[in-house]
């Protein structure tokens, strides 16, 4: 055990070394600290701080993205920070003026959330422009918007001919990524099968697991299915990536696909070696997802060097031994267990060998990629009101920036003030439970990174080492940002410390202004949220329905699935039942932070969430099977289903089972089948009871 960890630990810094976070990191800290050096070194310090600063914020910017989008996003990027720098840059002379109009352009730029989160991330960063600006105060206003446009398109210029060069490289640690989270996933669920670990907190530890996954499976939709290089049919690889991220879900369907009831099969195999030997084999299938993640990177055919071998052949052995022991009902359920352990098997040695049959080459062409793809379309006008989120966030940081004009000008002037209207940009976020989380992350990381900067500065007194520290700090910053935002502020603050101190001098005055600025910043936020409040526990009703109607659809195209064979249709349906479930565990995990949540019943929603996703889980294994089995949705069994998952509080949730027949032509496969619909009627029942019981 003490060794598996130790190997664990050894792979993740390996990773995180070898992956894409540190290497864009380091590609990021030398566009952005050559031209510094550059320009310092040739005496031009308005070159200097100009181009770094549009190189160092536009950076930001910079997602994960094929080469289309990536130049889009440039251009965009490019086009508003040089506007926002100009504009800012002429205003500041008149006080009046620039509070209004950098008050109306952090409602402005807050509206860009409207167009999807590309926009509103460029948003964000133009508003930082705006606090950099009125920091820096530049005297020439239109060479410095030109020095921040030239920053821009440097960083841009390194940032696409990298993406020309590697054009996969973001989708290939998407990949990377999503194995790992798959890998988790499933040893998560092995542990369904450990009587040591408690069921309702294995559930809740799965769930979580099933949204980031499922989260990860967006992204590489969003990065695959959007390069019309990569979708061209002509492009092999391409072509092998399409197919692996086949396989990926084929995969994960097949991880999620079967739910049982694990108290009492803990109770009805406690007797024998049944449940040590099945939570081994998943944790084999586990690690072994785990050992292929490090291979996915590469589109060329990787030769199959799988673990799924005689030590697997030998405990699956152990279990078809261990099943002479047991009676017809648990038979069955082992029978279940290694079908689903084959399946995993046989798809993890094709993601290896990079094969994909015919029958799975002929199902995907009738796949219509792009409505796969979440869109980023929307209208801003249906945003011009009070019902919508984003206005009335985009109203409350107008009002944030406002009051923070008014309380600088009530203070002592000072060069650090913008760092108050730069925590605002960075911390205030439309749900109080973000915004709350972001407060803590960024006094915990300042305040470390204060800590860090102190020692430094008493320890060295050389400023061409603390300058040095601070390029390293600086990296460190670029390598946690998208990981750990504690971290990345812990890194970012002593570089600022270190780089100011050592230009301006005043390492106490900086830290002081560093420390007092943040410290308000945060405060205002927070007590801004209640100003026109979006709270998730005045959501929960309609989330639940939300979730139980996309579960209902999916279920009916699935009971259906003789007439509705249509692959596209079926398959939305399961990515909307899963988003759906997303959407309503991250809105209880909000309503779970917030000033009231004392008088919400959080137990019950955590009930409810576990039941939809058994319940997704089941139909996800009945869409699984052969396509011979045939339901009929007017059938008396079903009927209850339908009423129950639409919330209806009827006696129909209670219907007799008399005349429910299926079709198969095996038996044992509709008597399968049968159990797996009771199992969902049961469900569904206990759905709406819970639901009409607090409601």
């Amino acid at each position: 055990m003490i060794n598996r960890s130790r190997k664990a630990i050894a792979s993740h810094i390996t990773y995180f070394f070898l992956g894409e976070y540190f290497s864009d990191a380091l590609r990021t800290t030398l566009t952005v600290l050559l031209p510094i050096i550059l320009f310092f070194y040739l005496g031009d310090q308005e070159a200097a701080t100009g181009i770094g600063v549009g190189a160092l914020l536009i950076s930001l910017t910079d997602l994960p993205d094929n080469r289309l989008n990536k130049l889009k996003n440039a251009i965009i990027s490019i086009i508003a920070f040089f506007l926002t720098t100009f504009l800012v840059s002429q205003i500041l002379a008149f006080q009046i003026w620039s509070a209004i109009i950098i008050s109306a352009l952090a409602f402005l730029f807050s509206m860009f959330a409207v167009y999807g989160q590309k926009m509103s991330l460029i948003g964000t960063m133009a508003l930082i422009v705006c606090t950099f600006v009125m920091g820096l105060h530049p005297a020439r206003p239109l060479y410095f918007s030109g020095y921040m446009l030239i920053g821009g398109v440097w960083y841009y210029l390194v940032s696409v001919i990298q993406t020309l060069i590697r054009p996969y490289r973001s989708l290939n640690h998407a990949i990377f990524e999503c194995f790992l989270a798959s890998a988790a996933f499933l040893k998560a669920k092995s542990k369904n099968y450990d009587p040591a670990f408690p069921l309702d907190h294995q559930q809740k530890e799965i769930i979580k697991l099933h949204i980031r996954v499922n989260q990860k499976h967006e992204l590489i939709r969003n990065l695959l299915l959007t390069d019309r290089y990569a979708m061209n049919p002509d492009n092999k690889k391409g072509r092998v990536l399409l197919d692996r991220a086949g396989l990926l879900i084929d995969l994960y369907e097949q991880l999620n696909a079967v739910h049982f009831d694990y108290k009492s099969i803990r109770k009805s195999l406690s007797g024998g070696k049944s449940l040590q030997i099945i939570a081994e084999l998943i944790r084999m299938l586990a690690m072994e997802i785990e050992d292929l993640a490090r291979h996915v990177r590469s589109v060329k055919n990787i030769a199959s060097k799988s673990k799924i071998n005689a030590a697997f052949a030998i405990e699956k052995e152990l279990l078809v031994v261990e099943m002479n022991r047991l009676d017809e009902n648990q038979k069955e359920f082992v029978r279940n267990v290694i079908s689903n352990i084959d399946e995993i098997a046989k798809i993890i040695i094709s993601i290896r060998k990079s094969e994909v049959d015919e029958s799975h080459h002929r199902t995907k062409e009738e796949i219509e990629y792009p409505l796969f793809v979440s869109s980023d379309r929307f209208s801003l006008k249906d945003h011009l009101s009070l019902k919508s989120p984003i206005f009335r966030f985009s109203i409350r940081m107008a009002i944030c920036f406002v009051f923070g004009f008014i309380l600088v000008y009530q203070l002592d002037a000072s060069r650090y003030s913008y760092w108050l209207f730069l925590t605002l940009v960075i911390v205030a976020r439309p749900k109080f439970s973000i915004t709350w989380k972001r407060n803590f992350q960024r006094l915990k990381g300042s305040l470390g990174g204060v800590a860090i900067g102190l020692l430094l500065i008493y320890f060295v007194k050389n400023p061409a080492i603390l300058l040095s520290v601070s390029a390293i700090c600086l990296l460190g910053f670029y390598a946690f940002n998208r990981i750990n935002y504690t971290i990345s502020v812990m890194f970012i603050t002593p570089a600022v410390i270190l780089t100011l101190g050592s230009y301006h001098g005043h390492f106490d005055h900086i830290v002081h202004d560093r420390v007092l600025f943040t410290l308000v910043g945060c405060g205002i936020a927070i007590i801004a949220t209640y100003l026109f409040p979006i709270w998730d526990s005045k959501q929960m009703h309609q989330k639940i329905k939300e979730a139980a109607n996309a579960t209902l659809k999916y279920f009916l195209i699935t009971a259906d699935k003789k007439k509705n064979h249509n692959e596209n249709i079926a398959r939305m349906a399961r990515k909307d039942a899963n988003l759906s479930l997303s959407s309503l565990s991250e809105s209880i995990e909000s309503a779970s932070q917030e000033p009231w949540q004392s008088s919400l019943n959080l137990q019950y929603l955590y009930e409810v969430q576990v039941i939809i996703y058994k319940i997704n889980a089941m139909i996800t294994s009945i869409y699984l099977t052969e396509e011979q089995l045939e339901l009929d949705i007017e059938n008396d069994f079903i009927k209850p289903i339908t009423w129950n998952l639409q919330l209806k509080k009827s006696d129909q949730s209670i219907h007799s089972q008399a005349g429910f027949e299926l079709k198969a032509s095996d038996r044992n496969e509709s008597d399968l089948l049968q159990h797996k619909l009771r199992d969902i009627k049961t469900l569904s029942s206990a759905l709406t009871a819970e639901y009409h019981l607090h409601h």
